[in-house]
């Protein structure tokens, strides 16, 4: 019995090659695509898992409440937090640790360059399992003059020497001291937030001249994981950071009377298991995923799915009827309705078999490619059980749901009826279903079109978005501030200013889309009602302005040959004193200030502080739009511009003609200059376009998976409407002889399944409508909502098209064909 429903099925398999072909094709098309996605969905919720006791790890997440702006959220904390938490936790928490980033200047075989180092304590080891190599680890992140390194790091440098006890000499800040490689161990793997490939003990003696990075409770510079004891619950500590923030933070003497700092400042825990797929903001170490991208891509897997399960059921349920004769005989002959169930359902599991091998061949030869594009190595596991536990299981689903409407439906013929009637049987039911399902799969397909085409409107949006400043042909040199340079950063700049093509150059502390935060409180003289209100503080020079070309809503630019512009010193100053100055700012600090339109804000002072006891009143002499320095993700905040003494580690150069013959001369130069600092730079527009790589990532997978999904919807389409044709060739033939053209024929065909479509857009725009505006509102800047409309048109008009390129070419063929074979059908 076995072996004859085998030979039956290899038979009808041979027989209908065309049908045959579309099934396997479309689901191992639907198979590989769901396996793809399932890949990358496994990987991102891999993260960190591998860490001992990675259920145990936190990570202290800071948010600053100031009044009159959005709350600033970051996943940094202040260095005095550490001691902090294990002296106020001293129950909860078994061990703290700091990950603080720098880029010293490296000195070694004389070359000299520079490389991201972390500042961590020497908890880290007791809290990371890192896997050691060589040397000791633990004893090298307790002594002030030892390196620790990962293997690439080691290899980039060291090459195959073994690089235990070479020495390295590194500069940070206005310490300079050599370095003994004490321990290397192996790379961080891929599915880790943590991204660190040298380590460096926290010495807080050599950071005593510069204590915003490890003694100032306003200043985020640090990455603060805690460990939790045994047995502690997390709720319990979280209900207590409140008063830790009250207790703990010494700033009264910085925060206004009657205040808490926890007015101010809120803290919280983040499990380190949920970073990679909750960012919580600002200061990863490396860019992160999102829980809404996973869900998306999981959704897109199992529509894929569903569609290729949509064909296999249509196409299946089609053909089916074809055989009521053969049903009809076999239960003449005496088989059981079970039996024939047991056959059609045994036949569609073996199609969707041979859909899954040829999807896993598929998934082979995407894999690399699919791996080199996520950056990322994917590997299917055939060794692992679960996994193909899961596939052959899914397998039995999709064959079992393919299968069972037909099985069903053809076990219940009734054989006399269908014998008499010499002819298959077609229900009813059977062409609501497929209609019914035609249109689900159009929907969903309608449904990626539009969500594509938003994601990649947004994406081109971000990357074309005006930023307030001219962002061609802008070539910021980085650097220019280190030790080596910063002595004779001014005559650097005249250099540039010289050579042809350089049109301006301003020195900055920021640069664009850097995300730079500082911040500064000011006072309005003669309005204590006010308070002090916090403003963001751009260090710039007298030719920041016209370098970037921003123009000025009211008032003018800083001009050296007026003696008070700028931000005064506070060297000689008394204690107490207030010095004059004056300051540019953009409209939002404006508003923010209560002064009124730009016009009537010039004139107006605003009082800072500019060194301990001293305060300078600024008058505002200009008022700029509002720019997006920072970052394009990010709302713009009221800013001050100031020209002071204040370190400026950046050169922002305006030019025409050849970049890179620009490059290479500025680069000339600075080897000149400052043969010992490294030479760094980017350019304006390239930086501001990477803010968006994530979504051009995701506008990419998701087209790439939208077209595999319209792909499949087509072979199931194209297969209904040969089938379709197939059945109505009598009733063409018939229509020719009587006069119908192959345009009518044609046209007839193509409204049949145009229909279906029609009805998947009215029901898919909706759908996406809704979904796509909950996307958007995640970004403060975004494409106008009525773009949707045209869009969903867009969606709609491409899916009719490819309806009808899929059904016209059949149904000209068949139109084409002549009426006399078609009478002599069946």
């Amino acid at each position: 019995m076995f072996q004859n429903y085998i030979s039956v099925a290899l038979r009808n398999l041979i027989k209908h090659k065309l049908y045959s072909a579309i099934n396997i094709v479309g689901l191992a098309v639907g198979l590989a695509a769901c396996v793809l996605i399932t890949l990358f969905v496994r990987d991102e919720m891999s993260f960190d898992t591998f860490w001992k006791d990675a259920d145990k790890l936190y990570r202290m997440n800071t948010t600053f409440n100031v009044p009159g702006r959005e709350p600033f959220v970051t996943v940094m904390a202040m260095g005095p937090a550490k001691g902090a938490i294990e002296r106020y936790f001293a129950g909860e928490v078994e061990a703290v640790t700091r990950f603080n980033n720098e880029w010293p200047v490296i000195e070694y075989d004389n070359k000299v360059f520079s490389e991201e180092v972390y500042f961590t304590d020497p908890e880290t080891v007791d809290m990371f399992s890192l896997d050691v190599v060589a040397g000791d680890i633990k004893q090298s992140l307790n002594d002030n003059s030892t390196l620790v390194v990962n293997e690439s790091f080691a290899k980039k440098h060291f090459g195959d020497k073994d690089p235990i006890g070479e020495v390295m000499t590194l500069t940070y800040y206005a310490t300079t001291r050599d370095y003994r490689i004490g321990a290397v161990y192996k790379d961080l793997p891929h599915n880790s937030v943590m991204d660190f490939r040298a380590l460096i003990m926290i010495d807080e003696a050599d950071f005593e001249n510069f204590p915003w990075e490890y003694g100032h409770w306003f200043s985020v510079n640090n990455n603060i994981f805690f460990k939790l004891k045994d047995g502690v619950s997390i709720d319990a500590l979280n209900a207590r950071w409140k008063d830790f923030t009250d207790t703990m933070m010494d700033v009264r003497d910085q925060i206004e009377p009657g205040t808490n700092p926890s007015d101010f400042v809120t803290f919280s825990s983040q499990p380190l298991l949920d970073i990679q797929l909750y960012p919580a903001g600002d200061g990863e170490m490396k860019p992160t995923g999102d829980i809404k991208t996973v869900m998306i891509f999981s959704a897109i897997a199992g529509l894929i799915l569903l569609i290729a399960c949509i064909n296999f059921m249509n196409l299946a349920t089609a053909k089916s009827t074809q055989r009521a004769r053969e049903v009809a005989i076999r239960k003449v002959m005496g088989a059981r309705r079970g039996q024939l169930i047991t056959q059609f359902l045994g036949e569609s599991i073996l199609l969707a078999l041979i859909g899954l091998v040829l999807g896993i061949v598929l998934v082979e030869m995407a894999l690399p490619v699919y791996s080199d594009f996520l950056g990322r190595e994917l590997t299917f596991e055939y060794s692992d059980g679960t996994t193909l536990a899961i596939l052959l299981g899914l397998i039995a689903f999709v064959g079992t749901l393919g299968g069972f409407y037909p099985a069903i439906a053809l076990s219940g013929f009734q054989p006399s009826r269908v014998l008499k009637a010499n002819k298959s049987a077609e229900t009813s039911g059977s062409i609501m279903l497929r209609n019914a399902l035609v249109v689900l799969q159009f929907t969903i397909s309608i449904g990626l079109i539009v969500s594509t085409a938003v994601v990649y409107g947004q994406m081109v949006y971000g990357q074309n978005m005006d930023p307030g400043y001219q962002k061609d042909n802008m070539l910021v040199i980085r650097n220019v501030g280190r030790s080596g340079m910063l002595e004779q950063q001014e005559a650097f700049k005249q250099e540039v200013l010289r050579m042809q093509g350089v049109n301006n150059a301003s020195l900055t502390s920021g640069r664009p889309a850097d995300g730079n935060e500082s911040n500064s409180s000011v006072e309005i003289p003669g309005n204590p009602e006010a308070g002090s209100i916090l403003l963001g503080r751009q260090g710039v020079d007298h030719d920041f302005f016209e370098t970037y070309q921003i123009p000025f809503v009211a008032g003018r630019a800083y001009d050296l040959s007026r003696g008070t512009d700028g931000t005064p010193s506070s060297e000689g100053a008394k204690e107490g004193e207030v010095l004059q100055g004056t300051v540019v700012v953009n409209e939002r600090t404006i508003r923010r200030l209560g002064f009124g339109t730009p016009e009537e804000a010039i004139g107006k002072v605003v009082r800072m502080g500019v060194g301990d006891d001293v305060q300078a009143d600024l008058s505002i002499i200009g008022v700029v739009p509002d720019i997006n320095f920072q970052s394009l993700r990010q709302i713009i905040r009221p800013e001050m511009y100031v020209m002071s003494d204040s370190w400026k580690g950046n050169l922002t150069i305006n030019f025409n003609g050849d970049a890179q013959a620009l490059l290479s001369q500025v680069e000339n130069v600075w080897k000149r200059m400052a043969p010992t600092v490294p030479f760094s730079y980017e350019y304006v527009d390239q930086a501001l376009a990477e803010e968006f790589e994530a979504e051009q990532a995701l506008a990419t997978m998701l087209g790439g998976f939208s077209m595999l999904a319209i792909a499949v919807a087509c072979l199931g389409l194209y297969g209904l409407a040969s089938f379709t044709a197939e059945r109505r060739t009598k009733e063409i033939g018939i229509r020719k002889v009587l006069g119908a053209s192959v345009i009518d024929i044609v046209r007839l065909l193509i409204w049949q399944f145009s229909k279906p479509v029609l009805v998947a857009n009215l029901i898919a725009w909706p759908l996406a409508v809704w979904g796509m505006m909950s996307w958007l509102e995640t970004f403060p800047y975004r494409i106008d909502t009525w773009l949707l409309i045209p869009l969903c048109l867009f969606a709609g008009f491409i899916a009719l098209m490819i309806a009808w390129g899929t059904v016209g070419g059949n149904a000209a063929k068949v139109a084409r064909s002549n009426p006399i074979k078609a009478l002599r059908y069946e």
